[in-house]
């Protein structure tokens, strides 16, 4: 992809309002952006919604070979009248939007919308992993500046480093995508210009049709006050919608990890309050993902409203909590012995792991905090690990952490000294043994800690 139009060199023709068709589709383009403008969302979808089940108008454009085919004003063409004039249009280039504040740019494929970027540095790629703690801001600055020497670009490059999986890339592609497209629509002064340039495969990330994004964008503009009307506290209980159940599996193919997470967890009886914990996110975060779900017909709230105890929850986070607690004492002991140097040996097993059970450690345990808390696990196990039979990966991943953490312990502190150490083990065994319900994942943590103390406490 080559770089940004430079508009001022060329020749180029402005778009007015004379120049779009005085038709019912049109009509209800424009009362839906008048909607939008005055926060009446409900009604701007209703008319988006209503243009959507019409023909899309030819906006007819004067063509100059070479050069800028058209440019506008914000302020007296809505964003939504340019864009479907390259899309009736079907016509393959590059717009840019503007104004003093910011400088987007949305990439057009055959009429489709097929990407977007922005100067505006919280709508960058980078930002987004930072948001989603896939990688730290001292990684990222790094990682950034590496791609740029070699030319390449920083997610594809963060994919072949084995940061994120090629799915992963394509979910905060496509999120980034709609943040910026969804962002234009609350534009109300611009410029906004246009030309045929080539757009290359590398450069197709998503493929939507200007309604696509007005309606993405008023239902993302009811925002969580209005979602709280609906939900005044967090006992609400939601249910998956009748009609979804039979096709569960196929719509879950096309959520991103977070939603799907969320989305596995909703099962008639958890309110919100225990999919929150469930999930390790914050609580508006949780909140959001609950809000997408509902505009998409996924869910509906329950008549039921209250607690129920969640078996699931209780066995999860009762051996997560075990195993945490650990490992702490692990860290705690070696920092009696050797200080600082006991968090840079919990860094390095880490380092050892396979790239899964990385993720599992994403973050953790945090640098500052003395105390070492399960949310930050179950946030990475919702974000990466959002198949219900995968939950429990954690347990693995503290077994191969653990086998490294004790095998320098040994060649640091010595053998007698890691005995010691483990010995404390037999508590923890003890303690979920007599706790927990027999199932495969307790008859599994129950082994592992077995393993360990027949390795190192021998």
């Amino acid at each position: 992809m080559k770089g940004p139009i430079d508009e001022k060199k060329r020749e180029h023709v402005t778009l007015g309002v004379s120049d779009f068709p005085a038709t019912q589709f049109f009509i209800h383009l424009s009362r839906g952006t008048r909607y939008f403008r005055d926060k009446e969302f409900e009604k701007a979808i209703t008319e988006w919604e209503a243009a959507t089940r019409l023909r899309p108008e030819l906006v007819r454009l004067k063509k100059i070979p070479g050069s800028i085919l058209f440019k506008g004003d914000l302020g007296q063409v809505p964003l939504l009248g340019f864009l479907y004039a390259v899309y009736s249009n079907g016509q393959t280039g590059i717009a840019i939007v503007r104004n003093e504040f910011a400088f987007k740019e949305v990439f057009f494929k055959e009429g489709w919308i097929v990407f977007a970027r922005t100067t505006k540095s919280e709508e960058r790629i980078g930002n987004f992993l930072l948001r989603r703690e896939v990688i730290s801001e001292e990684s990222l600055e790094r990682l950034a500046l590496q791609a740029k020497k070699e030319g390449k670009k920083l997610g594809f490059f963060l994919v072949e480093k084995g940061f994120l999986s090629e799915r992963e890339l394509q979910e905060i592609l496509e999120f980034q995508v709609k943040e910026i497209l969804c962002d234009l629509f609350t534009w109300r002064e611009g410029e906004f210009f246009f030309a045929e340039k080539e757009v290359g495969d590398e450069d197709v990330v998503v493929s939507y049709t200007p309604l696509d994004i007005a309606l993405m964008a008023a239902r993302r503009a009811l925002d969580f006050s209005t979602f709280r009307k609906m939900i005044p506290h967090n006992r609400v209980i939601f249910r998956i919608s009748p009609h979804i159940e039979r096709d569960k599996e196929k719509v879950m193919e096309k959520l991103d990890a977070n939603e799907k997470f969320i989305f596995s967890l909703i099962d008639g009886t958890r309110n919100i309050d225990q999919l929150i914990r469930f999930s390790g996110n914050d609580e508006i975060s949780v909140i959001n993902i609950l809000y997408r779900l509902v505009t998409m017909g996924l869910i509906t709230k329950s008549k039921d409203i209250g607690v129920y105890e969640d078996q699931a929850y209780k066995e999860i986070s009762g051996f997560l909590t075990t195993l945490v607690k650990i490992l702490e004492s692990f860290v705690k002991a070696m920092e009696t012995e050797i200080g600082v140097k006991a968090r840079e040996l919990v860094e390095k097993a880490k380092g050892k792991l396979s790239l899964d059970y990385q993720k599992v450690f994403l973050n953790y345990p945090p640098k500052e905090e003395k105390r070492f808390e399960p949310s930050i696990i179950l946030r990475n196990i919702s974000r990466y690990f959002p198949d219900p039979d995968k939950r429990f990966i954690f347990i693995d991943a503290f077994y191969e952490l653990f086998t490294h953490l004790l095998d320098d312990m040994n060649r640091i502190l010595g053998e007698t000294w890691t005995k010691k150490v483990v010995h404390e083990l037999e508590a923890y065994r003890s303690e979920v043994h007599k706790t927990y319900p027999d199932s495969p994942n307790k008859r599994k943590l129950v082994s592992y800690l077995d393993k360990l103390m027949a390795l190192y406490g021998g």
